[in-house]
Formats: structure tokens, sequence, C-alpha cells
């Protein structure tokens, strides 16, 4: 393992800001652009190394396409001799949602903050073509100015036609959706499936599916209905009952329509509720952001109105969570897709953008039939001009 203030690459290591079974994350200073920098390094040795790069290398193409205020920014890949691939990357300092959700201090309105954040990233993402296929709270993170940062595309796959790789993609089965555990290929709606089951553990603080092994796990995924908490409102419940409908076309059909569902839901205060009505208001990339309140936990059925947050720092990699509060990991096989059409919020006056065509097969219908109902009307005019000259 490098030690403190041992150079990776070209940049200078400050200290270590956490380390797993299969890598270790650094503070690092880039001496030339001045500038504090993550430094995730993968223990690895032949192929697995390779492997690794590549996945490195993958996550950097993915970060520079979208370029997005939500999204974590990658630097640098590359390969250091005697300690292996490295991938520098945006410093986040502050905790990811994980963590949250295990201290469950924020309030509700930080809850929506952090939900909106999230589902502009995986907007921009899928209006790439681009699959994330890892959603979850762990890869999600919470600046301590209240900006949220969805990172870790190692696995996210394009949407274009490509070679498959079978096995080689890792995936978290408690957060995957069925179809992606039966092998099908990876679309926007697992995305908003993941996504949906992270909003449920960020509302009740455990997984619709449990499990205590990956067979169990995956198998309550696909045999079993969500668990839904005891003391749960009815409202609540219809919606993340639909959200995590086994059948895709069950599901909402975009992220907007499943966050406005969500609040909907939810008894606000008008002023609570106008300050997230904003936020849905503003385009996807400007980047709003919400000031992180929290709560003291309060436990019972109060505690849907009361965050389920964790303590910790967090920094802008990928590390394993404490056994007791990380799903098992289990390698899918996921292929291509098509991106989903959005569709506008429902109580917002200046919807997010829509991702519909601007020509549909109805609405070229409606044209037609208009200009035929036109024409009979400009003949039945001309008509009686002329009787009435003769």
């Amino acid at each position: 393992m490098p030690e403190v203030n041992k150079t990776i690459g070209r940049y200078v290591i400050d200290r270590t800001l956490g380390q797993g079974a299969m890598g270790v994350v650094y503070l690092a200073e880039d001496p030339l652009l001045k500038r504090r920098v993550a430094i995730k390094v993968v223990r690895a040795v032949g192929e697995e190394r390779d492997h690794a790069l590549r996945r490195f290398r993958h996550e950097a193409e993915i970060s520079a396409q979208l370029n997005h205020p939500n999204v974590v920014t990658i630097f640098d890949v590359g390969e250091e001799p005697g300690v292996g691939p490295f991938i520098a990357m945006e410093y986040v300092e502050g905790n990811n949602l994980g963590t949250f959700i295990r201290e469950g201090t924020l309030d509700l309105e930080s809850r929506f903050g952090i939900l909106i954040q999230t589902m502009r990233a995986l907007r921009a993402a899928h209006r790439h073509a681009i699959v994330h296929r890892d959603v979850k709270p762990e890869n999600i993170l919470v600046a301590e100015t209240g900006r949220v940062k969805l990172m870790d595309f190692g696995i996210a796959k394009t949407m274009a036609p490509q070679p498959a790789h079978p096995g080689e993609f890792l995936g978290s089965p408690a957060y995957s959706a069925p179809e992606l555990l039966r092998g099908s290929d990876p679309t926007p709606s697992a995305d908003r499936y993941s996504f949906a089951v992270t909003a449920f553990e960020l509302f009740t603080g455990q997984l619709p599916h449990p499990g205590t092994t990956v067979s169990a796990v995956v198998s309550h995924v696909l045999m079993e209905p969500p668990v839904i908490p005891q003391g749960m409102p009815g409202d609540l419940a219809k919606v993340f009952r639909q959200a995590l409908a086994h059948d895709p076309d069950e599901r909402p059909g975009t992220l907007v329509e499943f966050m406005t569902a969500l609040v909907d839901a939810h008894a606000l205060e008008p002023a609570v509720r106008d300050r997230i009505d904003e936020l849905f208001r503003h385009d996807d990339y400007a980047g709003d952001i919400v000031p992180i309140r929290r709560v003291r936990p309060r436990p019972g059925p109060e505690a849907f109105t009361t965050m389920v947050m964790g303590a910790g720092r967090s920094t802008a990699a990928t590390l394993p969570a404490p056994a007791h509060t990380q799903a098992p990991a289990v390698k899918i096989e996921l292929e291509d897709a098509q991106p989903a059409r959005q569709r506008p919020h429902a109580h917002n006056p200046r919807p997010l953008r829509d991702e519909e065509p601007f020509l549909t097969p109805k609405k070229l219908l409606t044209w037609f039939f208009a200009v035929l109902v036109l024409g009979q009307i400009c003949w039945w005019v001309f008509r009686f001009v002329q009787n009435n000259r003769g």
C-alpha cells in the first residue's frame, strides 16, 4: 500500500481516505492544477489488472460525455508501477447516501432534494443513451454544501450496439431490477427501478427485498413482492408498489413521473412544497442544491417523515460498505437497450424538458384530419360564393 506523501502518477498523496479488500482511496494533490483529488487504486494482477484499467477508462469516457453538475468528474486514468491501475476523480467532501441512511437524521425536504438531484444525473445519462446499472445509496455522494454527485459509472453501458462480455460486470441484486437478474438487456427502466429501491430505503431505512445471502436476495427479488413496512401510509405504499413492479411496463414511465407521485404522497407544508416544486421547475443542468438539514431520528411510524441517514465521511470513490449494510454483489450479464420517453411533471407549471419527438403518429393523424376539415370548409365557401355570383 502506498505510504503517505508518495506520488501516484503526478499526484502527491496526502492521506488514506478509506480502503477495502479490492483497493484503497487516497486524498491527493494535483501539483499541476493545484487542486485536491481522490485517487482510487485497485489491487489486481494479470487479467484482473487489465479489467480494472479498462473499467476505469470506461468510467472516464462516460464522465466526459455527461459533464453534468450532478455526476462525479473523472480527471485522469493510469497505471502506477508497483501500485496498480488508478483513477483520479473529483474530491467530494461529505457523506454518501448509504451512511446518511444508517444515521437517520435528514429531514423530508433534504431527502427530496437529494433524490431530485440524483434524478437529474440519471436523466442526463439516459439522454446520452447510457444506463448506469448500479444505482444505489453508496454511489450517491452528498457534499457538505448539499450538492449531490452520482458516481461509479464503471459498469455503465451505452445503448449503442457493442460486443457483449458475459459475466464481466457486477451489480447489486438488492437494487437490481428483476429483468436484469434474469439476464435481460439493461434499460432506463432498470435504472428507474434501482432509483425507486434507493428512495424506498431512504424513506424506510430498509430494503424492499431483504436477505442475508446473494441467493436469498435474488430469490426474493424474482419471486416475492416488495416488503412494505407496517405503518407506511397507503398512498406512499401504492407509489412504491408500482415503481417496484416486476413487469417494467407497469412501472412509472419516467423518473419525473415517479418523483411527482412520491411528492404528492406526502402531506407537505405549503412553504416546503413550494421549494420542492421550484426544484422541479429548473432544467436538469441548473444544478440547484438543497441545504442539508438534520433532525433527531424518531422510531416507529414517524420514521416515514424523518430521514434515515448515516454518519461518517466518504469521498468520490467506491468502497465496500460494512457487511451488515451493503447488499451482496452478483455477476450479471447485461446488454443493450433503447432509451425511454420522458413525461412532464404532473403538478409543475413549467415541467422538465420532455424527451418526446416533435412529430408522432398521433400528431400526424391529427394534422391530417385537420387539413381535410379545413379543405372541406374552403370548398363550401367557394361554392357558396360562386352560386351567389350566378
